[in-house]
């Protein structure tokens, strides 16, 4: 009998930790998304600053890019 409920021990135990190591694996996939989402997000950000930036170069110069430089940087933000 004791046999029985060592096996049954080992295997709960067994059974346990195969679930914390599911878990650290999830933790870490959806970590991994966070970040690649965060980056997404800044490249999204940058893209639309520079285009604000070029289309202000181009039609008032350097203080126009400086402008549609924000106005990029806000329409990333809004949408």
């Amino acid at each position: 009998m004791s046999y029985g409920l060592l096996g049954l021990r080992q295997q709960m135990e067994g059974e346990a930790m195969q679930g914390l190591s599911d878990l650290a694996g999830q933790q870490r996939q959806a970590k991994m998304q966070e970040d690649q989402m965060q980056q997404a997000e800044r490249t999204q950000t940058m893209g639309a600053v520079g285009t604000g930036a070029g289309i202000g170069m181009m039609a008032g110069g350097p203080v126009g890019a400086a402008i549609g430089a924000g106005v990029g940087f806000l329409a990333s933000s809004i949408f």
